[in-house]
């Protein structure tokens, strides 16, 4: 803000000695400044009155730092401050007190005793009848180091205080975070609440069903920079937030694959907030270390979750396979991070080579060529492996679900009909009974009206029966609740669903193979091993198949 000099020429003859002087306002609720005295506004009123009762200052600009806190000068405001000061447009500084111009005491020492001296820059600060250029001859030379040492106290407190204030809101379960993750955004009503930003969540789920589908990340953040799709920092900037965005060289941050991994690993999809997962260095620096896991405050279903968490789990073990991919590639290869040489366990890697004008694509041994003469190349045609591997899937599908087909007939075959068909006789007997009682309810008011029942006893019979209708309705509900759980049985095989999706398995696709299989080995010969997931969990299903296959035989012995 520049302001005219309308008595420039009274003022030189009045004093030879002018100051080009800027107002510096600031204010920081992390500094713990509540009250109206300290508004931006009022700081404002105050200097440009006390410039007016000294004319040797002529106010030609002001610099604002609102939200900024005090512990530190890597503030905007008071950057571009300086470099006026270094260009030497300003000589003079005009501040409400020293607390606005900083709280650090060794930062705020080494301005007033070392750096403006030499500059020739004079600092007031008003309230604290505070003046650089006179502060020499009196006692403030003793009262500022004080007042700093006070000042630099009291934002480590205030910093103290933040900090358990934001544990207790993250143990809670409250969301403490500046900016809510790209596909929420705050609750107006509450903004310790997140709710889904629709229009984000959609891009979030297509992103987690590309990386399903095998894109890599840079591919998708094609796609989406493609189809003009707002990044996570142009959103921000729609929202009206104000962002230092070292990157935005134009209206339009793009989307990166770093912004498009950053999704993939973040757990606020399912539902669940994970917080603390860095902190401040100390209350003077903004400079941040990475806390341990064991520290980070992790809570459960504090909002909509917008991707499940089985999807978001097969995303990990995909994006934990992952390899380096060729440049031009927008997709991951089909086997990537699982192929293993079987006689010295290096990975196996993925070549090409051309003959007679076609392309092939063959997998070898990464350690015979580090480590020539400690292992054979291996070669593997990809052709071979793919029809290798899918015979093996097909085959292994139709064991587990064969299995799982029968132990389910058995379990069917051995449940007790007789307490079924004892659930259906008590629900049929307990819903005449709830009808007759019904019935006779009803006559009650007939039988008031007639005179036969006084008024007391109709009141008396009329709650007596209310009441047996509703324990008949209590009774038919959990009987009908178990009635369901015996024809429907929880499924206590759940990996048996990951199985059921591919039965009808045509072609090999990579969220096949991560799902399912757990590494591929290939050993001399071109002999392929495949340790398939889950081996656990078959293992349990064949345990409870021969155990119901022992009881049944002798049963029926």
């Amino acid at each position: 803000m520049l302001y005219p000099d309308v008595n420039l020429q009274k003022r030189t003859q009045q004093n030879t000695t002018r100051y080009r002087t800027a107002l510096y306002l600031r204010l920081s609720r992390e500094d713990g400044d509540k009250t109206e005295s300290d508004s931006i506004a009022n700081q404002r009123t105050l200097l440009e009155a006390y410039a007016i009762d000294h004319p040797e200052l002529c106010i030609v600009d002001e610099f604002v730092d609102d939200g900024y806190s005090g512990s530190n000068f890597e503030r905007p405001a008071f950057q571009n401050l300086f470099r006026e000061l270094e260009q030497g447009t300003i000589n003079c500084i005009l501040v409400k007190d020293l607390s606005r111009f900083g709280r650090n005491y060794i930062e705020v020492g080494r301005y007033l005793e070392r750096i403006f001296p030499v500059m020739r820059v004079r600092l007031i600060a008003v309230t604290d009848n505070y003046d650089s250029q006179s502060a020499w001859k009196t006692s403030d030379s003793i009262m500022v180091p004080m007042r700093n040492l006070l000042n630099d106290a009291y934002c480590r407190d205030i910093s103290v205080k933040i900090k358990s204030q934001l544990a207790v809101k993250r143990k809670r379960g409250d969301f403490v975070g500046s900016f809510a993750a790209f596909g929420y955004r705050k609750d107006p009503a509450n903004h310790t609440r997140l709710i889904v930003d629709e229009l984000a969540a959609e891009t979030v789920q297509d992103i987690f069903r590309w990386k399903i589908s095998g894109m890599n990340n840079q591919g998708i953040a094609d796609r989406l920079n493609a189809e003009k799709v707002p990044s996570p920092a142009a959103r921000k900037l729609q929202s009206g937030a104000k962002l230092s965005l070292h990157f935005r060289k134009s209206d339009e941050p793009p989307w990166s694959a770093k912004a498009v991994d950053r999704i993939l690993h973040n757990e606020v999809y399912t539902g669940k907030l994970v917080q603390g997962k860095t902190r401040r260095l100390d209350y003077r620096s903004k400079k941040k270390m990475n806390v341990p896991m064991r520290d980070w405050t992790i809570v459960d279903n504090t909002h909509e979750a917008i991707i499940p968490a089985e999807q978001f789990e097969l995303v990990q073990r995909i994006l934990e396979t992952e390899t380096r991919r060729p440049n031009d590639a927008e997709t991951v290869a089909l086997f990537a991070g699982f192929l293993y040489c079987g006689d010295c366990g290096s990975r196996l890697v993925r070549r090409s080579a051309s003959y007679k004008g076609k392309r092939y694509i063959y997998y070898q041994c990464s350690g015979s060529k580090q480590n020539k003469g400690s292992c054979t190349s291996h070669n593997l045609r990809d052709e071979k492996l793919y029809n290798i591997v899918r015979n093996a899937l097909q085959m292994q599908i139709q064991i587990v679900m064969e299995e799982a087909k029968f132990v389910e007939s058995i379990r069917q075959a051995q449940q007790e009909p007789y307490r079924v068909r004892c659930i259906e006789r008590q629900i049929r007997q307990l819903t005449a009974e709830k009808a007759h009682t019904q019935g006779i309810k009803e006559k009650l008011y007939g039988d008031y009206a007639d005179e036969i029942l006084t008024r007391e006893d109709f009141l008396n019979y009329n709650e007596l029966y209310s009441k047996r209708i509703e324990e008949y309705d209590h009774k038919i509900t959990e009987l009908e609740a178990e009635q369901r759980n015996l024809q429907t049985a929880p499924n206590a095989y759940p990996f048996l669903d990951v199985y059921r999706k591919y039965r009808k398995l045509e072609e090999i696709t990579r969220p096949m193979v991560v799902e399912l299989i757990e590494k591929i080995e290939v050993y001399e010969g071109n002999r392929v091993e495949i340790t398939f997931r889950f081996h656990d969990e078959i293992a349990d299903l064949l345990e409870e198949l021969h155990q119901k296959q022992q009881t049944q035989h002798e049963v029926s012995a």
